[in-house]
């Protein structure tokens, strides 16, 4: 949908995500700032954008997946799913907030979704549907899309939303989002410092990152913790035994070699097995820089004692 807050005077929800997460892969907070102060500077001309070729992207299809997403739904409730499209922003004065909401759906049945925790979620009634294309999707919804959903049901009053993504490969994913409470009043303070800022032409502290000191989290909510050890334990363990495996599996495939060397075959069968080794020559290949930048992720994880 397109965008309906006013810029200088409500924080819409595709802005939500970077004021209270500090940025994300196409915005930070402290770009945001300087367009809302500019906006009420009066230089709203000058924000004026036609938006990336995947933005584009996303507006032409939006209608044939959410179109989509209500047929799939429909057939796996076995019930009628209605989507409506709202013409106008949902605003909260006391807050400066407002938001384009792609559409409203409607669930005459129960519908059970898993949580990314594999914790079940039964959606029923009237929701928010937020319409997604990434054609980088990593199997799971980005955080700052749950921001923009929850900000979603603040300014609506919704009690649930529901994330549909088609992505790079032409799959769709559903991916529920609750009322969290602890994220609502974290998002209301980022935005009150948000707009102290813009009124007082105030600016956020710079982010320190000391890449080489991680932060400790021991202290915080310890059922999260708990649970974060363990399946930091469980990776650990499983990565231990994938090493040996490949280490294993390297050994064994040089031993299979030196007895095809020593039989002077290279095909052979050998009780259930085909075996088949030759040399070939390919042709060497140069991988050049596009110059264009596309979202990736990098993930590490050690063990300290």
């Amino acid at each position: 949908m397109p965008k309906l807050s006013k810029t200088g005077w409500q924080i819409g929800s595709s802005d939500a995500g970077a004021i209270v997460l500090y940025k994300t892969a196409f915005d930070t907070r402290d770009t945001l700032l300087f367009k809302h102060k500019r906006a009420r500077a009066g230089f709203t001309e000058k924000l004026e954008s036609k938006g990336t070729p995947a933005t584009r992207r996303g507006t032409h299809l939006e209608k044939g997946v959410a179109d989509w997403a209500q047929e799939e739904i429909s057939l796996e409730i076995d019930a009628h799913v209605e989507m409506e499209e709202p013409t106008k922003p949902f605003v909260v004065e006391e807050l400066g907030i407002a938001s384009s909401i792609d559409r409203f759906i409607t669930l005459h049945a129960p519908y059970v979704l898993k949580n990314p925790d594999d914790s079940e979620v039964v959606l029923q009634g009237k929701g928010i549907c937020e319409i997604k294309t990434d054609f980088y999707h990593q199997e799971r919804p980005k955080p700052e899309w749950v921001i923009q959903v929850l900000h979603q049901m603040l300014c609506s009053n919704m009690p649930w939303g529901l994330i549909v993504c088609m992505s790079q490969k032409g799959s769709l994913h559903l991916y529920p989002v609750t009322y969290n409470k602890v994220m609502i009043e974290r998002m209301k303070e980022a935005y009150a410092e948000f707009w102290d800022l813009v009124e007082n032409d105030g600016e956020y502290p710079p982010i320190l990152e000391n890449k080489e000191v991680p932060q400790n989290i021991d202290d915080f909510d310890p059922v999260v913790t708990r649970e974060l050890s363990d399946l930091c334990r469980n990776y650990a363990e499983a990565s231990r035994q994938a090493s040996e495996a490949a280490k294993i599996k390297e050994d064994v495939k040089s031993a299979i070699l030196d007895a095809l060397d020593g039989l002077e075959e290279h095909h052979v069968s050998v009780g259930n097995y085909v075996i088949k080794y030759d040399e070939t020559m390919r042709e060497k290949k140069i991988f050049k820089s596009t110059g264009e930048f596309v979202p990736s992720t990098r993930f590490t994880l050690r063990e300290t004692t």
